[in-house]
């Protein structure tokens, strides 16, 4: 009778520590954690396939034009005045090495108050490079394919041609099909000075040629 109920009263412990494990689960692990919400001001990266955009570049202050070609049929507008036009002689270099070509240009700036245009083509322009007092080189002797060609100047936006070389040959109209003879260098101090029809350059500009 006694070992009866001893066999029932451990019965009951295993039941009751089976509904305990049952109910406690320790070997199960806890709930999982929810995925963080991302924030309003965090920047999601872009869709495959997308780009950002790109900034939109800006023009430069100065805006060149072209010595050669022209556009004879641009509206002219109200013409520059002598006195609102300032030309101005450049090379890319001050002094050059040995056999180093010259590249000329020239600069144009209105120094007027309101927009002005002017013929700027081929057909006008002028190239002068002296030494002392003897001219050794005048770009409109062998000038081919001359045109006129109408530029708007917006006041204070100067504008610069694109460079023509000067291979550092004397020139002269009856060379122009020939081989013409190179200038002294050595040392020697050249000066440029452009015309651009009744505009001139109120100063020259200086360079060596080693």
């Amino acid at each position: 009778m006694r070992r009866r109920r001893t066999l029932l009263t451990l019965l009951v412990l295993v039941v009751v520590a089976a509904v305990a494990l049952f109910v406690w689960r320790p070997w199960e692990a806890g709930e999982p954690t929810p995925p963080p919400v991302p924030s309003e001001s965090t920047p999601t990266s872009p869709e495959a396939g997308e780009t950002e955009p790109s900034e939109t570049p800006q023009p430069t202050e100065t805006e060149p034009f072209t010595p050669i070609g022209g556009n004879p049929t641009a509206d002219a507008g109200e013409p520059c005045a002598p006195e609102q036009v300032r030309v101005t002689p450049q090379t890319d270099h001050t002094t050059y090495a040995a056999d180093e070509p010259v590249q000329l240009s020239f600069t144009l700036e209105n120094t007027g108050e309101a927009a002005c245009s002017l013929n700027v083509g081929t057909s006008v322009q002028e190239y002068e490079i002296r030494t002392g007092d003897e001219l050794v080189y005048r770009w409109s002797d062998c000038a081919a394919d001359v045109q006129d060609s109408v530029a708007t100047l917006e006041p204070g936006a100067p504008q610069t041609t694109v460079p023509i070389e000067w291979d550092r040959s004397r020139s002269s109209a009856d060379t122009c099909t020939s081989e013409r003879p190179q200038v002294t260098a050595g040392g020697a101090a050249y000066n440029l000075s452009v015309q651009v029809g009744d505009f001139a350059s109120l100063e020259s500009r200086q360079f060596i040629l080693e």
